[in-house]
Formats: structure tokens, C-alpha cells, sequence
């Protein structure tokens, strides 16, 4: 039986780590996954494995990854059930204008990796609304902000103790779409 996965790399592209998304669908299809497509350059793939833990396939992709391109390019390995329930309607209220706002999500290796990055959001001196969902933290930042606001500057903090990837919940339901 084939099990179908998202796949998530933390930070390529950016940084000096130049991943081509026809080389890691090639790099992933030469490892033994079937189905593999890519969506956008910030390293999202969508693969399918007869490996039924996904764990196994994260551990097999980081693998490929640090054999071809000789260091460490974390992932992270969401099943399809996960990327169905992170695709349902952002779980946060967008302020007004509603157009000058985007939902995050910031992906976890676990569930406590995602409620400790929720707490460290609430202790914030500038609060900001955040929900855990499962392996997941979303929040809420003005267009432009992306990578300067409060969270986004705790999330990369946090990123250096643990593996954590931040993708807009645009791009999840793209992922969920191709996976269906």
C-alpha cells in the first residue's frame, strides 16, 4: 500500500543552500519514493512511500539530502491526514484589511515542540494570537512582516534548537490539493 507524504526542507534557497526542485524530485524518485512533485522554491515536495511511519521517510529524505549535497538539510515529514486537517480554514481570524494579512504555519517535529513554541508566543512582550494543531503553530502577520514581526523572530530563534519550517496556509492547501 502507498502512503502519501508532504516534505518540508528548512531553509533552502535562502542562506547559500541551493536546492533545484527538479533535482530533489529526481534526488527523492532515485531514493525509492514514487509520485514525487514539487511545489514553489522554498523546497515542498509530495511524495508517496510504502513505508506507512513517517519518521522512517523524514530520516530517509534527510539522508538523500545530506548524501548529495554534503551537510545537513533538515526536514520535516507530514502524512496526508496531518496536511488535511493544517488545510482547513485557518484556524485564527485575520484582521482587517483581511487582504493585508497572512496565516503562518510554523511546522514542528512534535506536538510538545509545537506547545512549547505556542507558550513562548503567549510570553511574548507583544502577544500575538497563535493555536497549536497537532505539529503545528499558526499565526497571523502583516504582509511584509514576515520575517521581522515578534513571531517571526522567536520562530528563528527556536530554529536554532530545534527543527522547526514555516510555510504560508496558501501553500498547505496547494500541498493538500496536490495529495488528494
Amino acid at each position: 500500500m502507498m502512503n502519501k507524504y508532504a516534505v518540508f526542507l528548512r531553509g533552502v534557497n535562502v542562506g547559500g543552500v541551493k536546492v533545484l526542485m527538479k533535482d530533489l524530485t529526481q534526488l527523492l524518485e532515485q531514493g525509492g519514493f514514487s509520485e514525487v512533485t514539487t511545489l514553489l522554491a522554498s523546497g515542498n515536495a509530495v511524495l508517496n512511500s510504502t513505508v506507512d511511519d513517517h519518521l522512517v521517510v523524514q530520516e530517509q529524505c534527510n539522508e538523500l539530502l545530506r548524501e548529495h549535497y554534503q551537510r545537513d538539510i533538515p526536514t520535516q515529514v507530514f502524512t496526508q491526514e496531518e496536511i488535511d486537517e493544517l488545510a482547513q480554514p485557518f484556524g485564527l481570524p485575520l484582521p482587517e484589511p483581511v487582504e493585508q494579512h497572512h496565516g503562518y504555519l510554523t511546522l514542528c517535529a512534535s506536538p510538545l515542540d509545537a506547545r512549547e513554541l505556542g507558550q513562548a508566543i503567549a510570553g511574548l512582550n507583544e502577544p500575538s494570537p497563535y493555536l497549536v494543531t497537532g505539529r503545528a503553530v499558526q499565526w497571523i502577520v502583516a504582509k511584509g512582516t514576515s520575517t521581522t514581526n515578534g513571531v517571526a523572530k522567536l520562530v528563528q530563534a527556536q530554529a536554532k534548537r530545534r527543527v522547526l519550517t514555516t510555510r504560508n496556509h496558501n501553500t498547505m492547501l496547494r500541498i493538500a490539493k496536490i495529495l488528494r
